[in-house]
């Protein structure tokens, strides 16, 4: 089992429980190794998710003193909790201090279509994404809201970002989306080759990774999409994650252990429990997960937990 991949990002903006370091006496350390700075920015995270904003600004704070660059998603947390707080005015500097392609990551991201401030750094700094392929990134678009709306999940953010708030979304089944999505993705590929993040931009890049994700109906032709994912990550024009997720995914599907874990067993919502599925190396699983941008794994657990349906 998967958890749903849409709120990956999101995920990572809301997130999550921490095992350690919940407390007012434990101080952050100011300059670290790159695993500490991972560890403080999902405790910020797990601050949000509890709101305990005062503690979560001051591992903000912590987290900014530390050697850059600081990944989006934590300034993304750290911005919200600012917000919560009524301290947007921190906002500005920090968002002025960002390289370029966090800046371009942080603008991107929506955060700043509501109450939160940056949206004028953002039009005079980041770079408006450009696509070689208007049209085939709007199609591929289309074929990622409807992949996720047969799931549940209605991506409004999406939706008006590419003004498709006329598009009727898929009403079949998931396995005739899947079908439809993979047939045609196949397509694409044989005529573009593999899409780039310069061919249709960065949404519907992760919508091409979900479908291959979603391709169970065809685990050939899924597995061989693997090398081209792990392209992808490599120029980026696609994130880590994405490649982790795809190889769990392939390799409990072929009855072998999984490397990242992202699959679960035994998954039981009456009793709330589940399993972690065959991993290789678990001493090591948190350094993995970590070079590919997931979150702890405990987290991961916990979160699993929380959002299975009851």
């Amino acid at each position: 089992m998967k958890f749903n991949l849409r709120l990956r990002y999101r995920l990572i903006v809301l997130c999550t429980l921490i095992l350690s370091c919940n407390g007012m006496n434990n101080p952050e350390t100011n300059n670290g190794s790159e695993i500490e700075k991972w560890q403080l920015g999902w405790r910020m995270i797990n601050s949000s998710w509890e709101k305990n904003y005062k503690l979560g600004e001051q591992q903000f704070d912590s987290l900014l003193k530390m050697t850059p660059p600081i990944e989006a998603k934590f300034i993304v947390t750290g911005f919200e909790i600012l917000s919560k707080l009524g301290k947007e005015d921190k906002i500005p500097t920090v968002l002025n201090k960002q390289d370029q392609r966090t800046l371009d990551d942080l603008c991107t991201s929506g955060l700043f279509s509501s109450d939160i401030p940056g949206d004028s750094i953002c039009k005079s700094k980041a770079k408006e994404e450009r696509v070689e392929n208007k049209d085939l990134q709007i199609e591929i678009i289309k074929m990622y809201l409807n992949d996720q709306s047969v799931r549940g999940n209605v991506m409004n953010d999406i939706i008006a970002k590419y003004g498709l708030d006329q598009y009727e979304l898929a009403k079949d089944p998931v396995t005739s989306v899947d079908l439809r999505n993979r047939d045609r993705l196949k397509e694409i590929i044989r005529d573009f080759g593999f899409p780039t993040r310069q061919l249709v931009g960065k949404d519907a890049m992760q919508g091409i990774f979900l479908i291959i994700q979603h391709s169970d109906g065809d685990k050939e032709w899924q597995k061989e999409q693997l090398p081209r994912i792990e392209e992808a990550v490599k120029k980026g024009d696609m994130d880590g994650q994405s490649y982790a997720y795809l190889y769990d995914r392939i390799k409990i599907n072929g009855g072998e252990k999984q490397l990242y874990g992202t699959q679960f067993k035994n998954v039981d919502p009456v009793n709330n429990t589940l399993e972690l599925a065959e991993t290789e190396d678990i001493e090591n699983l948190d350094t993995r997960r970590m070079e590919v941008g997931m979150m702890p794994i405990k987290i991961y657990e916990q979160l699993m937990l929380r959002n299975l349906p009851k």
